[in-house]
């Protein structure tokens, strides 16, 4: 049950307020101090994600934060700390995960299908106008948005990289901002090797126009899977049928406008914190997993801003 909502524009907590029939908390403390809250979920710029975990940590609060956990790695840590010496549960949100496509393609790489892995590569070709960073002051800027491209928009894919895919050992990456008057990029490449030995490409951008939707290509010495956003569009395995798998009920078109992103993804995520919390099931995106994808970012970052070779 949703117990109470709580935002730094007292109208617009008390408009969500009356419109799902909570309570509105005129502060984050009293929000926190309530006994009968056992989650909250940080909704906020990324910037004060950490910040606003750790406080609701200390304050004996399950957390569920919207990505990134962090905008880097010592508060990533920190938020971890916090929780293990409260034992309490953190959550990132990473709600593409509990696709059904998804699902099926962890699957067949677990079971080996593939056999090795000697490629993946993440396409994320988005477009956002300039009027998308207009909206709101934080987005765009370093100390909120921590990056551009990648970090705010890419790291869904990131995360699915990872864990499809396993460990990054290097990445070498460019980035640039090229349409923009933004503080980061809107355009970056990068080579990443995994620890599997495989090779890979990611890019990221809110450059290009029209925007075309994420593909996560991953191939095999026994097969090749192909996915755009969460739809299978290739699936050639040695010995099996070739398919495809629609899912049409969670589709995403964030591409182009965020806006038009599916809210199955979060809902599913949602029932899984919640299960966790009853102990009748994992926590699937914890805060190590957070922290897996926000190292990637954070690294390839470094790469770019040093025009070197950087390790994980």
């Amino acid at each position: 049950m949703l117990a109470g909502v709580y935002d730094h524009l007292p109208e617009l907590a008390a408009n969500k307020a009356a419109e799902v029939q909570t309570a509105c908390y005129a502060r984050l403390e009293d929000l926190l101090a309530d006994p009968d809250i056992d989650l909250v979920s940080i909704c906020t710029p990324s910037g004060l994600h950490a910040v606003q975990a750790v406080q609701a940590i200390e304050a004996g609060k399950h957390v569920l934060i919207e990505k990134p956990i962090a905008l880097n790695l010592p508060d990533s840590d920190a938020i971890s700390a916090a929780a293990r010496s409260r034992n309490l549960l953190v959550g990132v949100v990473s709600q593409l995960r509990f696709s059904q496509a998804i699902r099926d393609v962890k699957a067949a790489l677990d079971a080996g299908q593939l056999g090795r892995i000697v490629s993946a590569d993440l396409y994320m070709k988005y477009y956002r106008p300039q009027s998308y960073y207009a909206q709101n002051a934080w987005r765009g800027t370093r100390q909120m948005d921590g990056g551009g491209a990648l970090m705010n928009q890419g790291i869904h894919g990131v995360d699915l990289l990872r864990y499809l895919c396993g460990p990054v050992t290097s990445i070498m990456a460019q980035a640039r901002t090229l349409t923009h008057a933004i503080e980061v990029e809107d355009t970056l490449a990068a080579v990443v090797t995994y620890a599997s030995g495989a090779l890979g490409v990611i890019q990221a951008t809110t450059s290009i126009y029209p925007g075309y939707p994420r593909r996560l290509e991953i191939h095999g010495e026994r097969g090749s899977i192909i996915l755009q956003e969460d739809t299978i569009v290739q699936w050639s395995i040695a010995g099996q049928p070739d398919k495809i798998l629609e899912i049409s009920n969670s589709a995403q078109h964030g591409h182009q406008n965020p806006e038009q992103i599916s809210n199955a993804g979060h809902v599913a995520q949602y029932a899984n914190f919640i299960a966790a919390l009853r102990g009748r099931e994992p926590l699937l995106v914890d805060d190590r997993e957070g922290r897996n994808a926000l190292e990637i970012i954070v690294k390839t970052y470094e790469s770019a801003a040093r025009q070197a070779l950087v390790t994980l």
